[in-house]
C-alpha cells in the first residue's frame, strides 16, 4: 500500500513539474515589436462591472510605450445596474448592449461572448478574437505578449488559452480557491502537449481566450452550448471533439486576475462551476471521494507515509510556483483538496435543486 501511495502522489508532482518546466510561456518582449494590433480585438463580458472597467480598460486602451498600437476593444454590457456602459464608452471601448432581455436558454457570459463576436465579426478585420474577463490585471506590454504568443503557436493552434497569476483574496479565500489551480495543474500534463504538438488536453480557461475568428465563426461555441454554466471547460471538450488544436500557456508574468474576495464568495462561485466538470450524481460523489482520498490517503502510507505527503506537497509546490503564487498555504494543500471535496457536493446539490444564483440570475 505503501509503495501504491508514493507512486499515486509522485504522478501529481511528474505531472505538475512538467507543467511548470514545459508549458509555454507568455513574456512582454523586450523590445519594439511593431504596429501589429489590428491583427487582434479584444471582446470583455461585463456585467455591473464599472470598477473592474475602470481600472482594466486604461491599461489596455490607454498610452503604451511597447511599441505597439492599441487593439479594438468591445464590451458587452450584460443588463448592468450600474454605470458599465458609461465607463467603458468613456475609455474608449465600443460598447455593445442586449436588444432584449437575457433569452430563455442561455447563459449571460455566452449570450455576452456570442454578441460581441457577432459585433467585432462585422466591425473589425481582426485575425484572432481575445476574450478577456473584467477582473484580470494586465501588465504592462500585455497586449504585445499576446500578439507574440499568436505568432509561436502551431498553424495546428487555433486557440489560445492558459493560467494567470491569482491574486488573493482577504482572510482565509485563498485556501478556499486553491483546491482548483492544484487539481487542473497536477492532474493535466498541458506542458507535454505543448511540447510535443500531439493529444488534447480537453481544457480552456474563460479568463483568457485568444480564437481564430474563422475557427470561432465556423463553431460559434458560446451559441452552441449557450445554456451551460462552466463553458469554458467545456468548450476545451468540444475543441477536442471538433479536432480544434488549443495551446495552454503559462500567463502568469503577464496577466493576473482576483476572482474573489472573500471564502464565501469563493465557495458560492466554486459551487456554482463544479457541477459542471462531473455532469452527474454519480461523477460529483465519485469525483468529491477521489479528492477527500487525495487529502488523507498519505495517511496508509505507513513507513513511507512521510514521503507520499511530502510527494503531495511538492506537487503544490511546483503549482505555486508556475502561476507565480504565495506558497503561505502550502502546509494545508490537504485541507485545502477537501474543501474541493464538499464544493463538489454542494454544486451537485445546488445543481439538483435548480438553485444555481450568479449575479442576480438564476439558472435552473
Amino acid at each position: 500500500m505503501g509503495f501504491f501511495l508514493v507512486c499515486f502522489y509522485g504522478a501529481f508532482a511528474l505531472i505538475s513539474l512538467v507543467n511548470l518546466v514545459f508549458m509555454r510561456r507568455a513574456r512582454v518582449p523586450s523590445g519594439p515589436t511593431g504596429n501589429h494590433a489590428e491583427t487582434i480585438c479584444i471582446l470583455i463580458p461585463a456585467r455591473n462591472e464599472e470598477g473592474n472597467l475602470a481600472r482594466l480598460l486604461p491599461a489596455l486602451l490607454g498610452p503604451g510605450s511597447d511599441g505597439t498600437r492599441r487593439p479594438k476593444v468591445y464590451v458587452f454590457d450584460d443588463e448592468s445596474e450600474d454605470g458599465t456602459a458609461q465607463v467603458a464608452a468613456a475609455n474608449g471601448a465600443i460598447v455593445i448592449r442586449p436588444r432584449e432581455p437575457l433569452p430563455k436558454g442561455w447563459t449571460g457570459k455566452n449570450r455576452a461572448c456570442h454578441e460581441l463576436a457577432k459585433a467585432a465579426t462585422e466591425d473589425s478585420n481582426a485575425e484572432w478574437f481575445l476574450f478577456l474577463d473584467a477582473d484580470v490585471y494586465p501588465e504592462p506590454g500585455f497586449v504585445a505578449a499576446v500578439l507574440g504568443l499568436t505568432t509561436q503557436v502551431r498553424r495546428r493552434t487555433a486557440v489560445i488559452s492558459g493560467f494567470p497569476r491569482i491574486i488573493p483574496g482577504s482572510g482565509v479565500e485563498p485556501l478556499f480557491l486553491a483546491w482548483v489551480g492544484w487539481v487542473l495543474l497536477a492532474t493535466n500534463p498541458y506542458g507535454l502537449v505543448s511540447l510535443t504538438g500531439r493529444g488534447h488536453n480537453r481544457f480552456t480557461n474563460g479568463q483568457f481566450g485568444c480564437w481564430r475568428v474563422k475557427v470561432y465563426t465556423d463553431l460559434w461555441p458560446n451559441e452552441t452550448l449557450k445554456g451551460r454554466i462552466l463553458e469554458d471547460v467545456l468548450i476545451g471538450r468540444l475543441c477536442a471533439d471538433q479536432g480544434i488544436g488549443v495551446e495552454v500557456a503559462n500567463l502568469s508574468e503577464v496577466m493576473g486576475v482576483k476572482m474573489y474576495e472573500t471564502w464565501r464568495e469563493t465557495l458560492d462561485g466554486m459551487s456554482k462551476n463544479s457541477y459542471e466538470i462531473t455532469g452527474s450524481v454519480s461523477g460529483s460523489i465519485g469525483t468529491a471521494a477521489l479528492l477527500l482520498f487525495i487529502s488523507w490517503g498519505w495517511l496508509l502510507a505507513g513507513r513511507l507515509m512521510v514521503v507520499a505527503v511530502g510527494l503531495l506537497l511538492l506537487s503544490g509546490l511546483f503549482c505555486i510556483w508556475t502561476v507565480r503564487s504565495k506558497p503561505y498555504g502550502l502546509p494545508l494543500l490537504p485541507i485545502a483538496i477537501s474543501i474541493g471535496s464538499f464544493t463538489i457536493l454542494r454544486s451537485m446539490v445546488w445543481h439538483r435543486r435548480g438553485q444555481v444564483k450568479w449575479k442576480g440570475r438564476t439558472y435552473s
